[in-house]
């Protein structure tokens, strides 16, 4: 019984330590809303991929780029999506998300993730 009681113990102070711990990405709600410009002045160069390109040229984004900071056993990644081609320095995101990644693919479902979507609305 205080084996198990131990390791409930040890997993609940470790979620808060992960929680509690400030991030190093602001919050994807504030990145939606500031420029690709001054996202890379005060993030530094990000790095282009394409998290998408499996999906069908509909539903890609126009341009994904990420930063990433290591942390401890796990990585911080701050994902932006624009969709508005051709691309400029001055686009907004259209999508931003900040996760914190692991290389244990089991472990990810614990722990924070969040992320933020600008809406458009089509009217026939």
């Amino acid at each position: 019984m205080r084996i198990l009681l131990s390791v409930v113990l040890l997993i609940v102070l470790s979620a808060v330590l992960v929680y509690s711990w400030p991030r190093p990405f602001p919050s994807p709600r504030l990145v939606l809303n500031r420029p690709y410009e001054a996202l890379a002045r005060d993030l530094g160069a990000p790095a282009d991929f394409d998290p998408n390109s499996k999906w069908p040229p509909p539903l890609r984004s126009g341009k994904s780029v990420a930063w990433v900071k290591p942390w401890p056993l796990s990585k911080w990644v701050l994902q932006i999506d624009y969709t508005a081609t051709p691309f400029n320095p001055q686009a907004h995101p259209d999508g931003a998300s900040r996760c914190l990644e692991t290389k244990w693919e089991w472990l990810n479902w614990l722990l924070p993730c969040e992320a933020w979507f600008r809406a458009r609305v089509q009217v026939p």
